[in-house]
């Protein structure tokens, strides 16, 4: 059920917390099929369309992974919808004040003290692997900590032997799939909008009960050592449009985390709903840029639209 969930949380993190831990890291392209077709979702409205398309907040460089049918639908929008305003994230002063805020530990608390002794030791354990002195975690709350574990895992995936993982060096402004439509659109006159704000993001894993934000990070220090394989599934299954794996991975693991699968999709797949519906009503096309794991599965954006009566086309 759990083997590659840590992984899978830190490749659909939300975009607010890739930027927030400085990475978006450029694991290298590998047997990559020859043709490309992530999955692409349509509304067909009486004025405008709705094309929804999900991302990977942390792509391996070098897919080639804009298909026709993409390339067609970018070129017919006047607007691209993302989860947030990208400029925004890319705040660090800002983004910064949101880690001290919402991740951060009081000064009479820390992430060992919560942790059973042999926790403690395999968090000291996998902290050194990855190259991090396990004191950097420390004041960390156990969400933060699990998540900044998982994204080194990636970045050391991409740095060569004996080479310094460094993750402000890893972050490429046109790593992850949102990041580059962002940058496209901008260049392209398009008019961006977001669906929420980082804050509104990072609040989703800082409001968890405290209990899941431990059995997060127990579950992160079990599985990282298995990134390297769970990356190189989870990149396949969406660059050959595998909705059916990507529900399995970024949804059906979540079972056992039902608080945590409430929080990351199906509460924030509510709020989104409403705006969504608006833009159906506005006369203009849109795409709608949002991770994948929130376009596949039971509680996913395009089954609640479907749900409501809405005839929404694809997988």
């Amino acid at each position: 059920m759990r083997r590659s969930f840590g992984t899978a949380i830190a490749i659909c993190l939300t975009t607010a917390l890739a930027a927030l831990l400085l990475v978006f890291a450029p694991v290298t392209a590998r047997d990559q099929p020859v043709r490309a077709a992530p999955a692409l979702w349509k509304i067909d409205g009486p004025r405008g369309d709705i094309y929804f398309f999900g991302s990977v907040h942390l792509l391996p460089q070098g897919l080639a992974w804009r298909t026709p049918a993409l390339e067609a639908a970018l070129k017919e929008a006047q607007r691209l919808v993302f989860e947030i305003d990208i400029d925004e994230s890319q705040n660090m002063a800002a983004m910064t004040l949101l880690t001290l805020r919402y991740g951060m530990l009081p000064l009479d608390e820390s992430l060992r003290a919560m942790l059973a002794p042999q926790h403690r030791k395999k968090l000291d354990e996998v902290a050194t692997s990855l190259g991090m002195p396990p004191f950097m975690l420390d004041r960390m709350r156990p969400w933060l900590a699990a998540i900044t574990l998982s994204t080194m895992a990636i970045v050391k995936q991409s740095t060569k032997p004996g080479e310094k993982a460094d993750p402000a060096k890893a972050m490429d402004a046109a790593a992850g799939v949102d990041m580059q439509l962002w940058t496209w659109a901008k260049a392209a006159g398009k008019e961006r909008a977001a669906l929420e704000t980082a804050e509104d993001q990072i609040r989703v894993f800082a409001e968890l009960p405290r209990a899941t934000e431990i059995e997060l990070l127990i579950v992160t220090l079990e599985e990282v050592g298995k990134t390297p394989q769970a990356i190189a599934a989870l990149t396949n299954a969406w660059l050959t449009g595998d909705t059916k794996t990507l529900d399995k991975v970024f949804n059906a693991e979540m079972d056992a985390f039902p608080v945590l699968r409430k929080a990351v999709l199906h509460d924030r797949h509510l709020k989104w709903l409403p705006q969504i519906e608006a833009m159906m009503r506005d006369g203009r096309t849109h795409v709608v840029v949002v991770g994948t794991a929130h376009l596949v599965g039971p509680d996913s954006v395009i089954a609640m639209l479907r749900a409501k009566g809405v005839k929404v086309e694809g997988p």
